[in-house]
This record gives structure tokens, sequence and C-alpha cells, in this order.
């Protein structure tokens, strides 16, 4: 990206006496956004090492070796998410009639650009493979490793943002307290705007999907986002929210979204590829190679070891796995390194009410009671066989789930914490032309009220095939479709 001072002083002033902060003290071209303007304190955060470490984490994992142009970083993303956060805040202000003073805008927009400060090499699969390993195994001296020894991002961000000598005192020595910061993107303690980093609407998702869109080539980002932002407001409870005839714009993202996911986090290859990465992940783990407990986290954080964490750090270690004496291990390094890709034998996909189905759970149980046996019938190795399931909803909670008044605070009794939360997080729109809001899926109007109650579900299996073999993609296909025939 390329840095230029700005002239013009768009500055966020208040009437308490507080001095004004210039959002654009510094601005930076950007491919989605144009134009991207940052206060001197955001290019100071911008100039750690702990965010300049972004620039080495692909957003998109793998998705690279499927769409050439999808290797854009989460340093250019978090640039663009705390962009978008501050006109969503210019938006509240503007047709709500509120004001926010600048330390609290300046507050939500550090959050937005340190989202995914805590984000492992290749993001999420890294975080699969550890957090599946630390659950599986056990210390050496033979002490009982739950899921609890594992930092998932957000965690592992949190104590970055708290702890990082150089980013701490950077924020501290502003006035910000990092605690504050990082309650915003974790919802520990969420605020009255936290929904800006975190929901169904948010400052992340509308970046990741124009961001995404733009790299990979795909027509997923064709959403009127400009208008979305422009008609953003807050309801009688203080809440962010759209107008009625915002509706249709809203519905038509998170559809983009849906979509965007199953075209690419989803897509075939690259979830065949980053399932085989888990596996390379888990044998670096397991030979101690790298070694990310919480523990491990920490010291990295403290001794500044965690700056050159990144995809470069892993691929080395796979360049160097990759001359294993285990011909297993061998070639699962080679698909990643070399491109070459596991198999798809099978695959189910079926639409299904989110409500508890077991859709495909006894075709799962049927088919991977066979691998073995298949296994052994093709003469390849167990370890090269990848069963892959998911779930992909539209919203996070779906029109049936009972609303009483949940965001007050006061629990209903019920225990659904999570669903409490998860309902925090719709986007809402008004009722009529008051100022009242709901959420999108309980307008009866809405696509969403319908789809919301539905969700994919997905199961496939790979296949990495022996160096010259791919001819045996097909006998095996046959196989398992006339088993479950």
């Amino acid at each position: 990206m390329t840095m230029r001072r700005s002239n013009c002083a768009n500055s966020v002033s208040s009437t308490d006496g507080m001095r004004p902060v210039n959002f654009n003290f510094k601005r930076f071209a950007d491919p989605v956004h144009q134009s991207i303007g940052l206060s001197k304190l955001e290019v100071e955060v911008v100039a750690t090492k702990a965010f300049q470490r972004l620039r080495g984490v692909k957003q998109l994992g793998l998705a690279p070796l499927v769409f050439p142009g999808a290797d854009y970083s989460r340093f250019s993303h978090s640039l663009g998410v705390c962009h978008i956060t501050g006109k969503i805040l210019n938006a509240l202000q503007n047709n709500s009639g509120i004001s926010i003073a600048p330390k609290e805008i300046q507050m939500y927009r550090l959050a937005a650009l340190l989202h995914d400060i805590g984000h492992y090499p290749f993001s999420h699969t890294m975080e699969d493979a550890g957090g599946q390993f630390y659950s599986d195994h056990k210390l050496e001296d033979g002490v009982e490793v739950g899921p609890s020894a594992f930092w998932g991002h957000e965690s592992v961000g949190k104590h970055v943002v708290r702890v990082a000598p150089e980013l701490r005192d950077l924020l501290a020595g502003e006035d910000y307290d990092p605690k504050d910061v990082t309650d915003i993107f974790t919802r520990e303690h969420p605020p009255r705007f936290g929904n800006l980093v975190s929901s169904d609407l948010d400052a992340d998702r509308i970046d990741y999907l124009l961001r995404t869109a733009h790299h990979t080539g795909l027509p997923y980002g064709s959403v009127d986002i400009d208008y979305l932002l422009s008609q953003m407001q807050v309801d009688d409870d203080g809440l962010i929210c759209l107008p009625a005839k915002a509706m249709r714009a809203a519905e038509h993202f998170l559809l983009c979204r849906y979509f965007d996911y199953q075209q690419v986090s989803y897509h075939k290859t690259v979830a065949g590829l980053e399932r085989v990465l888990v596996c390379v992940i888990s044998t670096l783990l397991r030979d101690r190679a790298i070694m990310c407990s919480q523990d491990d986290i920490q010291n990295m954080i403290t001794d500044g070891r965690w700056h050159t964490f990144d995809d470069a750090f892993l691929v080395g270690h796979m360049r160097t796995l990759a001359g294993s004496s285990d011909p297993v291990v061998a070639a699962q390094v080679r698909a990643i390194l070399e491109r070459n890709p596991p198999r798809l034998v099978f695959e189910e996909e079926q639409i299904v009410d989110r409500k508890g189905s077991d859709a495909l759970k006894h075709m799962k149980k049927r088919v991977e009671g066979q691998i073995d046996s298949w296994a052994d019938e093709f003469h390849i190795d167990r370890s090269l066989w990848y069963p892959w399931e998911r779930k992909q909803t539209i919203t996070k909670i779906g029109s049936h789930v009972p609303i009483p008044d949940r965001l007050s605070g006061e629990s209903d009794g019920t225990g659904e914490d999570d669903t409490d939360e998860d309902v925090a997080q719709a986007i809402r729109v008004q009722v009529g032309d008051g100022r009242a809001s709901k959420p999108i899926m309980k307008h009866g109007n809405s696509l969403m009220n319908v789809l919301s109650n539905y969700e994919l579900v997905a199961y496939r299996l790979y296949v990495l095939l022996p160096e010259g073999q791919d001819g045996l993609r097909r006998p095996i296909q046959d196989k398992i479709k006339k088993f479950l025939a």
C-alpha cells in the first residue's frame, strides 16, 4: 500500500472540550476502498511489530492455490475494517442525531484495526489443528491437556494487545486502556456499539466480502454496501439498526456472504488441501517442531518471537518436513507445497431444518466405518483418507428462536447464553416508520424469516492418491456409490 500524508483536516471534535482527532492524519491507497485514512495513533499501531506481522498471514489460507489473486493479507483487511468502522460511526451520528465522543470513535476504530492481531499462521486451519491436538494429547509429564490449554485467535489477540510491551505501552501512553479495546472484538463486555466489529452485518464481514470478491474475481461483492452504510442508525434502545427500506439490501448482503463461503472457503479443492494441512500441522506439533499451547504463546508474545510466527515460518518447517522418511508425512507435505490436492471421491449436501436435524449422520457413520476396508483394498494408507463436514447457516439465529427482552442483560432463566449472544448479533430492522427495531428474521416480509431456519449440511470424503495413480479415483468413487446404493 502507498502511504501519503493528508493535507485535509477531517477531524472529529466534541462539545466537551476533548481535543479533536484527525482520522485523515495519513492516507493509504487501497484497491477496495480507494483511500483509507488513519489517525496518528492508528498509524503508530500499524507500525508496531505485532501489527506488521499480519502482512505475513494470508486472509484466505490456501485459497490462492485455487484463486491466484486471492493472496491478500490480514494486514490490508484490518485496515479496511478500521475504515468501514469509521464510516458506520459517521452514519450513526448523521442519521440518528447522536453525538459520539472522539475518544469513543477512536476506541472502536482501534478494536477494528486490531481484531485479527491474534491469528495464527494459516489462520483458522492452524487454529483447528492446534485445538484438536491439545485436546487429544498429553504433555510429556502425563498431565491431561484439555481444550483450555489452547487459545483461539481472539484470546491470543486479547493477550497480544494487553501484554505485548510495544503495543500495550503505546495504547496506554495515549490514555486508552488495552482491556477496553479487546472487550470490543472479543465481546466479553461489549459496549453499546459492539456489533460494529462482530455481528451478522459488521465492518469485518463487509470488508471481507468486498476484498475477497475483488481478489478472487467472483461476483459476490456486488452488494450495495454504500447504501447500507449510509442507512445505519440507532433505534430507541440505542442499538444499531437499519430502516425498513434497507431490508432488501441487507438480505442481499447475507445471501452474497453465504454463497461466497460456499464458493471460496468451502471450495472442494481449497477444503481438501486445508484438511491435509491440518494433518501436517499436527505432525509438526507432535514432533515439537512448533509449539503453541497457551504457555508457548505467552512466552512468544513476551520475548518477541510472536512477530515472526507467520505463514512463512510454518512453510519453512513444512519444507524441512518434506524430507521425512515417513511416506505418508512426505506425501501430505508435498500435497501442500506442490499443489497436489486430495481427490474428492464422495460428496453429499442437504438443506435441512437447523433445529437439531440428524441429516447425513447415518450416512457418515456408514462411510467412515468402511474407510479401513477401502484403504486395504486400494492399498492407500488410512491416514491419506480425509472426511470433511460443515454446517452453514445464513444468520446466527433462526426466526423460531424466542426473543424476550434478552438485550437488557437480564437472564430469561433458560441458560441459553450462547443463543442470547447470537440474538444480540442479529441485523436489526426498524418496525414501520418508528424507531423501534427487531431482528431481520422476525419480520414476516423478510426472506430471512424463512431462510434463517435452515442450514446446509455437507459431508465429503477426500483421498490423497499415490503419485501417478489418479486412475484410482473413479474406481473408489464407484465403490462408495455401490456401497451406499
